[in-house]
């Protein structure tokens, strides 16, 4: 009796202490301006005992960390201390590549979200890494959606990942990929168009699988003098590479696809290794065998690969690959008394093909210099075919688009003081466009071929404890014709007024070439379209900033913005309203442009945000906003975009427990939107009805304001680490309470009236995930 109470009493004492799961973190630290390694460097878990120095190569090693949330200290002198938020898993190392920045504040130790972040976060630019995607709702695992979280970013439409940076239009932003500028890098890019037509700008989902991203940062701006090319948002995202010591493996499916990654060393003596993901859309899958999944077949599939070749004296190289494929295709019922809507009337099939290869080298030069260059050739293709399937007659269109962007974009840095230092590069790029539409009445191919050259100088210095500036100038070239000619000058001053407290004044003037689709339209002279004349659009902007770091983790941010745009593409005709600002999709204009057009954004920005720590963590922002646009007639409209208003919060909690040898976490996260109605413009019901399709009251642009977007996305999460692997599974409710958003009105000829096209309703998105 005594020695089963004994043995009951230690299985309880032994089940309250087991062991709970270890993993080992890693990683190089180095200096952000050189890339030189910083030796003996302090590395130290917050509240823990375990520490390391950094050894002569800046690498460091922590082994048998306890897995779940850990907080990852920095410090070395003469840079900013840092702490690092890390989520560690078994199954899988933490392999961090820390960037510090050369101390010039004085500013408490603060919590950061990258490990290639600076303490001082720069002024109108976030900084994301991957696990925050895993974490909040409504993401679809896709950095450019979880930017509509942050102040003065708004979704277009929830169906794709179009997003209107502070009151511009979406194709005004740019997409980067290792620090040089790529095609739009998204599968189905006519998701969320009133046409159904390609846009340049977005599409359904990132066709970059979030297993095989690093860290992303997003710009909205007065962006430094390196940045060109862009008049509204810049994401540029980066690789990160696979384990260099061990093979690991990722495997996850869910609604949106399932995803198939690997990764391990090529070779451990050189630190040589690979990344490689697949995935294959689930629904695309169902269709296949066979499951009824409505009137439309959606499939998208992408392969990614990224090597890593780490040298001793010839420094760092990278080779990447990446492709995907997606198709959207609609065969409508050949009895047309079920017919409900105009779409009814015609089969319609569209597909597009991306791909993307480079490369990126990097070398230290002596103590002082960085020499880096970044390749990358990519290529999207699009076809949309729509074929009428009446009885009398047959009706075809067919549009096809190809637009090809080979990137090159090498730079010098070079820090001549722990105070300052200079940066200069190049940045060119081909721009390489085709379009092809073929119809019954009036066939175009029409091809374009030009190169754009950005070279810049940016010098940054630290003149004391307080103040700092950085001072840029760039010059810009677009080579397809003699108008597109640039020089912009940049410049931002910080100035710290206590050791929390900073204020920050930014100013740029940048510019952007047009749309392929711009560039070919428009009447024809000769054998060239006239409005292949057209110069750069460009924009003056300034902004000013207070940044208040409440605590450690804790922060408040306020900026306000003005930006003019100037020698935008509007008509040329009496009474046309036509302005470039409002363009979404690559729909056909057909008519003589000229830059002489205006418009004007500014607006005010509240943010306040708390890191992950003490399990919970939130994310709340207001934006005011005006965006307005200038044609012929010199009278300020409002845009397409402007919505005056946009309020998010996002927060989210952790539960952890202990069981065994197994450690589980519990999440909740909660996104809540409320944003101001878009603009559009009136449809003219009785010109519909004779022409059978919409058209627009064209002199009383963007009159109506739709109604307001509100809409609640909530997303749990449990996780589980054991010895060996750690599983994840998730349910991410999209729209919670089914609000019906107003995506755009159009006139329906077999109902007769004008319908409405809503966003997205209801959607639970069940995803399970394992790593090894």
């Amino acid at each position: 009796m005594n020695w089963n109470l004994t043995t009951l009493l230690l299985f309880f004492v032994g089940s309250l202490f087991a062991q709970t799961p270890t993993q080992t973190i890693r990683g190089t630290i180095r200096d952000a301006a050189t890339t030189q390694a910083l030796i003996g460097a302090t590395v130290q878990l917050v509240d823990q005992t375990q520490s390391t120095v950094t050894d002569g190569e800046g690498q460091f090693r922590l082994e048998e960390v306890a897995v779940g949330r850990q907080q990852l200290q920095i410090n070395y002198l003469g840079y900013e201390g840092i702490i690092l938020p890390i989520l560690l898993e078994s199954g899988k190392e933490v392999v961090l590549n820390i960037e510090l920045e050369g101390s010039q504040t004085g500013l408490d130790t603060v919590v950061v979200r990258s490990s290639r972040l600076a303490a001082v976060q720069p002024l109108s630019s976030q900084t994301i890494g991957i696990e925050e995607t895993f974490r909040y709702s409504a993401t679809f695992y896709d950095p450019a959606r979880m930017m509509t979280l942050y102040p003065g970013v708004v979704n277009v439409n929830n169906q794709a990942n179009a997003i209107s940076v502070r009151g511009n239009s979406p194709n005004f932003n740019q997409w980067r990929l290792e620090g040089v500028e790529i095609v739009n890098p998204n599968h189905t890019p006519n998701a969320g168009t009133f046409s159904d037509r390609i846009t340049q700008s977005a599409g359904g989902v990132n066709i970059l699988s979030a297993q095989l991203l690093d860290y992303s940062t997003f710009l909205t701006s007065a962006y430094q003098a390196q940045y060109g090319n862009a008049l509204g948002g810049i994401l540029d995202m980066n690789l990160r590479d696979g384990n260099a010591e061990q093979h690991e493996f990722i495997g996850q499916i869910g609604l949106i696809g399932i995803d198939l990654a690997a990764e391990g060393p090529i070779s451990k003596k050189s630190g040589a290794s690979y990344l490689a993901n697949y995935r294959y859309s689930t629904i695309g899958l169902l269709s296949d065998l066979g499951v009824d999944l409505g009137d439309e077949e959606i499939r998208f599939q992408d392969l990614s690969v990224n090597l890593s070749f780490p040298t001793q004296k010839a420094g760092d190289f990278t080779l990447f690959g990446i492709w995907g494929a997606s198709d959207n295709i609609f065969i409508t019922d050949r009895d047309s008394t079920l017919w409900e809507e105009s779409k009814d009337q015609f089969d319609i099939i569209f597909d597009s093909r991306t791909t993307i290869f480079g490369g990126t080298h990097q070398l230290q030069v002596g103590d002082r210099g960085l020499w880096k260059t970044s390749v990358a050739i990519s290529e999207l293709e699009s076809g949309r075919t729509q074929e009428g399937v009446f009885t009398t007659e047959d009706f075809f269109v067919q549009d096809q688009e190809r637009y090809a962007k080979t990137a090159f974009h090498s730079f010098y840095n070079y820090q001549f003081s722990p105070l300052h230092q200079f940066r200069f590069g190049v940045n060119a790029t081909q721009h390489d466009f085709d379009t092809n539409i073929e119809n019954e009445r009036s066939p175009t191919r029409i091809n374009q071929s030009a190169w754009q050259l950005h070279t810049y100088l940016n010098w940054e210095a630290r003149w004391s404890n307080r103040f700092s500036s950085t001072v840029g100038l760039a010059f810009s070239n677009f080579d397809l014709n003699e108008n597109s000619t640039a020089l912009e000058p940049r410049l931002s001053l910080n100035y710290n007024l206590t050791n929390k407290q900073s204020l920050h004044l930014a100013y740029g003037l940048h510019s952007q070439i047009q749309l392929p689709r711009v560039y070919i339209s428009g009447f024809f002279q000769g054998t060239q379209p006239s409005n292949a004349q057209l110069g750069l659009s460009r924009a003056h902007h300034l902004v000013l900033g207070y940044h208040y770091a409440l605590n450690a983790s804790t922060r408040l941010e306020v900026e306000a913005y003005f930006q003019q745009l100037f020698d935008i593409p509007i008509g040329t005709r009496d009474n046309d309203f036509f302005s470039a600002i409002n363009i979404l999709e690559e729909s056909d204009i057909g008519w003589v442009l000229a830059n002489a057009g205006e418009g004007q954004n500014y607006g005010l920005e509240i943010s306040l945000q708390k890191t992950l720590l003490d399990d919970y963590y939130f994310l709340a922002n207001l934006s005011l906003f005006k965006s307005q646009f200038i044609t012929m007639d010199n009278i300020a409209r409002d845009t397409r975009w402007n919505g005056n208003y946009a309020f998010n919060t996002t927060g989210g909690k952790e539960w952890k427990w202990q069981k065994k040898e197994r450690q589980m976490i519990l999440g909740l996260n909660l996104n809540v939107a409320f944003l101001g109605g878009f603009r559009e413009t009136p449809i003219d019901l009785a010109a519909s009805r004779l022409v059978g399709t919409t058209v627009f009251d064209n002199d009383n642009p963007f009159a109506i304001n739709q109604p307001n977007f509100f809409k609640t996305d909530l997303r749990i999460y449990y996780k589980r680490n054991k010895s060996k692997y750690n599983t994840t599974l998730a349910l991410d409710i999209q729209n919670l309470t089914n609000a019906q958003n107003v995506a755009f009105q159009y006139y329906d000829s077999v109902q007769d009236e004008i319908l409405t096209q809503f966003q997205l309703g209801l959607i639970p998105i069940l995803t399970w995930r394992v790593e090894f």
